[in-house]
Parts: C-alpha cells; structure tokens; sequence
C-alpha cells in the first residue's frame, strides 16, 4: 500500500485500442501483414463496431479492468470535421453500451493529432489556422466522447508539434 491505495488503484492496466485492434503489420519493406476480419465491412460504423466487439470480448476474457485509445482508433476519421464528429458519437454510444455489458471502463481517450499528413507541421502549433481549428474541433471531439464514456484522465498529446522542412 502506498499512501492508503493498493499497487492496483496507482497502477491500473489498460488494453491499448491502437495496439491490439489497429496495427497492420506494415514495415517500410511491405504491406500489412495482420488482416483482421473486423475490417472486411465498407461501411466505417459497422466497421468499427465489428472491431469493438471483438476488443471487448478480448479485453473480457483477459479479465482487463479498463481500456484506452485514440479517436481515429475507435472509427476511421475523414477530412471532413462535421463528419468525423458525428461518426465519433455513433461509436461512443456504442461503446458506452459495451462498457455497461461488461464491467470494463474507458482510463482515458486522446485525440490523433499526428498520423493524418494534414499535421506534418504540428498541430496546435500549425503555422496554417485551417489546420489548427481541425485540430482543435478533434480534441473537442475526443474530449467529449471521453467525458461521456466515464474516462478517468484525457491525454493531451503532443506527438508531432514543432516545425518540419524539406
């Protein structure tokens, strides 16, 4: 016991979304080798609710407390900020029903404000404001599906701020 808490409560273990249901395999010589069969669906919903049902009943049956992502993990994102918004409130609803079927609660949520090349030259610190409000309407996005979800932290991360060149 540390400070009156269990090692349990300081150091909760979460399945990582990104990790386990979203890594293709690719390296720089070749495609993607992990084809999974929650990806065969052309509509991203049911898409991403086939991937949601397979996490959680991954997620169950390791008997993990909590689990964690990434928005863009939860449900394929688009250019379009009015689009992403409404395809993210689908799945919240959605995972907030997983998360009352089975017990398991959200530790926390972020935005992916690094893998779409719109953030080549950062996000918040984007010199292009067009880049800076989508990123802003994404966090807002993520914040709030983390909210709703009972997430217990939100992780503001900066991955890929700063300036790049060629």
């Amino acid at each position: 016991m540390i400070a009156g808490k269990s090692m349990k409560e300081h150091f909760r273990f979460a399945c990582a979304y990104w990790h386990s249901f979203n890594g293709s395999g690719a390296d720089p010589f070749g495609d993607a080798t992990h084809i999974f069969p929650w990806d065969e669906k052309s509509d991203p919903i049911e898409r991403a609710k086939d991937k949601a049902d397979a996490a959680f009943e991954f997620i169950t049956k390791m008997g993990l407390p909590y689990y964690c992502f990434h928005d863009v993990d939860v449900i394929d994102y688009t250019n379009d900020v009015k689009e992403n918004d409404r395809r993210l409130k689908s799945m919240t609803e959605y995972l907030a029903g997983k998360q009352a079927d089975s017990g398991v609660k959200l530790l926390w949520g972020t935005a992916n404000l690094f893998s779409n090349t719109r953030y080549m030259y950062g996000a918040s610190t984007n010199p292009d404001f067009h880049v800076v409000a989508h990123a802003g309407a994404q966090v807002k996005a993520a914040l709030d599906a983390t909210i709703a979800l009972g997430g217990e932290n939100y992780v503001f991360w900066g991955g890929r701020e700063g300036y790049m060149s060629r």
